[in-house]
């Protein structure tokens, strides 16, 4: 409801009348409550010693895991500032894959400090441009103050650690390195020097219950999760000419339901001798062309399997369309439509095509590719839960691998760059003459918010945060010590994690504040919330004025 302007002060409605609508402090603390609500949620997953989460769904499907991203996803949050916080995490994980966690955790911390501020009579548009120039400084330091520039080819041993440290809450202690070596070997597999970047999708993770953790394997090359589709076909190949066709290799069915009326049994052989006569021609077109391994998007007929098989020529039915594109990646074929227009240039090279048992399952190895570049991680494990959270922990550590590769710079991990931030940003606003009074405050809460990330580490562990708070900043308080100290959540204890190795990204750790501050100040800048009926309650509102209409209202007497 507003008025008009006038003396006469005459009543007019500009939204719908179910509109719910807040405005001013009420509507940017419900806000404020909402976001520091799902930071709350993943906070005590934070750090090697993190806690699990349960997410049951509505079809009673169940996920265990510690992992950020997939929480906040499987969430199904409400509250649109709730939301911008899933949001905020989702882009952190898409920009630098790893780091998920922290936003959610910076960013409610900063709206806790903001709320404090507002609360002393700052105005809010105060506080955001305040956070900016925090994070424009912030920033800087990191990169002048607390980056490192590595050598990929020398410093081996430093990408493994970034790696390990991107697994320390995800995976048993007993299997983190086994698995940083996996994702290395795959990740130096699938890295182009020349290009200075990592695809990601020359990687294939599979999964296979059994056996344990410590089984999981990379293999340099494609495995496909299928078998041969035919018991006399050979089970290796060398030296295979290879053929991907996205064709069914039988007679095309017809799309709808149709009749075919045959007049006797001449014209029934002579229908079936034409399908014959069809597939014959299709396999006799993979035998001119001394075709060795076949992998079909689609069916293949019990006819052509025997024809194939007679002619020594492997073959895989169904195969995924993502291990297609792999395929033809790594091979060097091209995927073809129809078998028609099939030819040599069409073809790619294996030096070994094989079929494994893994586990229950057969599954066809295809090694010594023309393009070495791909790679396929198998992961064991005894139970399905285990087997998702070692392929979240593997893509983490992948997606960190790809940073520092590209990037070639890494920063203080376990808390280090936070308490570092937080010195730099103090001193900074002390001695910045530009800086107002308020200017000055709301800079010094934000490096105070910096120090959320070593707390919830202290915190998850059950230790004295108050004891390792103070410690952390002591060790870090001079300019010469300053980045190197954090604390190792496994041990307990403030230690060198230049001596440790526990490392982080540059870019993980540049997104995480900036994402963080991004969502925290987008929250801030809200002052009114105009929320709409949902459509469902809409309908039915009509729906019932409409009966209403039509046999009148209800009388009670």
């Amino acid at each position: 409801m507003a008025y008009a302007p006038g003396t006469a002060q005459i009543p007019v409605l500009v939204l719908k009348e179910d509109t719910r609508r807040e405005r001013g402090k009420r509507a940017l603390y419900s806000n404020i409550s909402a976001a520091r609500a799902v930071s709350e949620i993943v906070r005590s997953t934070l750090g090697p010693r993190g806690m699990n989460k349960m997410l049951v769904d509505s079809l009673g499907d169940i996920v265990i895991t510690n992992d950020g991203a997939t929480i906040l996803d499987e969430l199904d949050v409400t509250h649109p500032a709730a939301k911008l916080m899933v949001q905020a995490a989702k882009a952190q994980d898409n920009i630098a894959g790893d780091g998920t966690t922290s936003v959610a955790v910076l960013a409610g911390e900063l709206l806790a400090q903001a709320e404090k501020l507002l609360d002393q009579g700052i105005h809010p548009i105060i506080v955001v441009n305040a956070y900016k120039k925090a994070l424009d400084k912030a920033r800087e330091f990191l990169d002048q103050k607390l980056a490192r520039k590595i050598d990929i080819d020398k410093d081996v041993d430093i990408l493994k650690r970034v790696a390990i440290s991107s697994l320390n809450s995800k995976l048993p202690h007993e299997v983190r390195e086994y698995f940083a070596d996996l994702a290395y070997e795959a990740a130096k597999l699938a890295y182009d020097p020349e290009r200075n970047y990592l695809d990601l999708d020359l990687i294939s993770i599979i999964q296979k219950e059994g056996r344990t953790l410590l089984d999981s394997e990379c293999v340099e090359g494609v495995v496909v999760d299928k078998k041969v589709v035919h018991p006399e076909m050979p089970k290796v190949k060398k030296n295979a000419r290879v053929a991907l066709i996205n064709q069914n290799i039988e007679v095309e069915k017809a799309d709808v339901t149709s009749n075919v009326t045959l007049r006797g049994l001449e014209a029934l052989e002579t229908l079936k001798k034409k399908e014959k006569e069809a597939i014959e021609k299709m396999v006799q077109k993979l035998i001119d062309l001394n075709v060795d391994v076949v992998f079909c998007q689609r069916g293949i007929s019990d006819l052509a399997q025997d024809i194939m098989a007679k002619n020594g020529i492997m073959a895989a039915r169904r195969v995924r369309r993502a291990d297609m594109l792999l395929l033809s990646k790594a091979t060097g074929a091209k995927i073809v439509n129809s078998i028609d227009d099939l030819s040599e240039d069409d073809l790619g090279f294996a030096g070994v095509v094989e079929q494994r048992k893994v586990g229950e399952d057969q599954m066809i190895y295809v090694r010594e590719c023309k393009n070495p570049k791909a790679a396929t991680i198998v992961i064991r494990g005894a139970s399905k839960h285990i087997t998702d959270e070692a392929e979240r922990a593997i893509k983490d550590a992948l997606n960190v691998l790809k940073d520092v590769l590209e990037d070639k710079m890494i920063a203080p991990g376990a808390g280090a760059t936070e308490v570092a931030l937080y010195h730099y940003l103090r001193e900074w606003a002390d001695k910045e003459p530009t800086l107002t009074g308020k200017e000055k405050k709301v800079i010094k809460a934000y490096a105070d918010a910096l120090l959320s990330i070593p707390k919830a580490l202290v915190e998850n562990m059950g230790e004295d945060i108050i004891k390792f708070e103070a410690e952390l900043k002591k060790a870090n308080f001079s300019e010469e010590e300053r980045g190197k100290w954090g604390f190792d959540a496994s041990k307990g204890q403030v230690v060198n994690i230049f001596e440790v190795g526990l490392l982080d990204p540059l870019r993980v750790k540049k997104y995480v504040l900036t994402t963080a501050t991004e969502a925290a100040i987008t929250i801030l800048r809200i002052d009114d919330v105009i929320a709409s009926k949902p459509r469902k309650e809409e309908k039915e509102k009509e729906k019932k004025g409409e009966e209403e209409e039509e046999f009148g209202k209800p009388s009670f007497s």
